[in-house]
């Protein structure tokens, strides 16, 4: 290369300016990274974690999300669905959950949310649970007699019922 004064290539920034540049350009970029707010998780899906269980895979389907929890011999199967709920589809499951089921208390006002234990004859210790939501929210826990209600209970504590309760949020895509 030619080292003569005139014979060097124009610059069209100089090597201090440049590094002003990219710093700024750094900081701009930096800056508008904290001011992307992170995406909510969605309402309609299942935990990842829940106290004193491991979450197994997801297994996400039309209207539905279902997910395995396991602790010790119970072996959990949740599942969230979507159902469509009218007045005389509200009335109708609380009039059969209250008809011969153990009831279930929520946490959540009893004209949003209902459910029941189904507890096995031959062994009243193991039961499953189901809950509907007047937001049209089905929550089905079922152990297959591997769970206890205590079982049941606890996963219920971990699953986002107030959320789902609210009926725009039983809207929210998964």
């Amino acid at each position: 290369m030619n080292t003569e004064v005139g014979n060097e290539p124009p610059r069209l920034i100089g090597p201090t300016r440049l590094k002003v540049l990219v710093g700024l350009a750094c900081m701009l970029l930096m800056a508008c990274r904290r001011q992307v707010p992170r995406a909510a998780p969605p309402v309609f899906d299942l935990p990842d974690a829940i106290p004193g269980f491991v979450a197994g895979a997801r297994e996400p389907g039309d209207g539905w999300v279902r997910r395995t929890y396991t602790a010790g011999a119970a072996r959990i199967n949740v599942t969230l669905a979507r159902h469509a709920m009218d007045d005389a589809g509200w009335n109708g499951w609380v009039s059969m959950s209250r008809a011969g089921y153990p009831q279930a208390d929520l946490d959540l006002p009893a004209d949003n949310a209902n459910g029941f234990y189904q507890c096995d004859e031959r062994a009243p210790d193991r039961c499953d649970l189901l809950i509907q939501l007047r937001s049209g929210v089905h929550v089905e826990i079922r152990g297959g007699g591997t769970s206890t209600r205590s079982d049941a209970d606890a996963i219920r504590r971990g699953l986002p019922l107030a959320a789902l309760a609210k009926r725009d949020g039983a809207q929210t895509q998964h």
